[in-house]
């Protein structure tokens, strides 16, 4: 019998959180190191990579919102009701804590879809190698996908390889991902 989704959320959380703070950053780093050899491969030109603020257990995305790069990042900005909005960063950006007690840009430039190439950071309680992923159970990013799919190129899922799942249940109003990095390099999910 498969587990639901909340019992592999609690599962996956609970393994995400066994990993010591060093290692959470040694991990990380790889992972970003392989994100970054596939944006620079495939897109030589820059891409606006729309990318989540981590918290503390999460991939720490927080250096790609500090380095120069040819790649425009910007991160989600979420008000109550769950709908997000997405605002360019740099090195020099101000950040405050929003609504779901994430780090979030205070002012910059508003994405704007359709005018250039745009890949979309998810971040992952759990996922399987079919692309499902299971996040925190707000829908978020969802929800916003759902809407703005169409304007972006690819969804790639950062996660540590403790955070593999068997096989998730997927739902109707579920997006999948078309891949997944984790320290162990990078998997294209079949649905791409």
């Amino acid at each position: 019998m498969k587990d639901n989704k909340e019992q592999l959320r609690q599962r996956c959380l609970s393994h995400r959180k066994a990993l010591t703070h060093v290692q959470n950053k040694e991990l990380s780093s790889n992972i970003l190191q392989t994100l970054h050899a596939h944006l620079d491969q495939q897109y030589e030109q820059g891409v606006q990579v729309l990318c989540y603020r981590s918290l503390a257990e999460e991939v720490d995305t927080s250096p790609l919102f500090a380095l120069p790069s040819k790649h425009q990042y910007y991160a989600p900005v979420t008000r109550k009701n769950g709908d997000m909005h997405w605002l360019g960063c740099h090195a020099d950006t101000e950040w405050q804590t929003g609504v779901l007690r994430i780090l979030e840009p205070v002012h910059g430039q508003s994405w704007q879809e359709g005018e250039s190439p745009a890949i979309v950071l998810c971040p992952v309680v759990g996922f399987d190698l079919q692309g499902n992923r299971i996040g925190m159970g707000k829908g978020c990013f969802d929800r916003w996908l759902a809407q703005h799919k169409q304007h972006i190129d690819m969804i790639i899922g950062l996660a540590f390889d403790c955070q593999r799942c068997p096989d998730i249940a997927s739902e109707a109003h579920d997006i999948p991902l078309d891949a997944i990095i984790t320290e162990e390099g990078w998997m294209t999910c079949p649905n791409t």
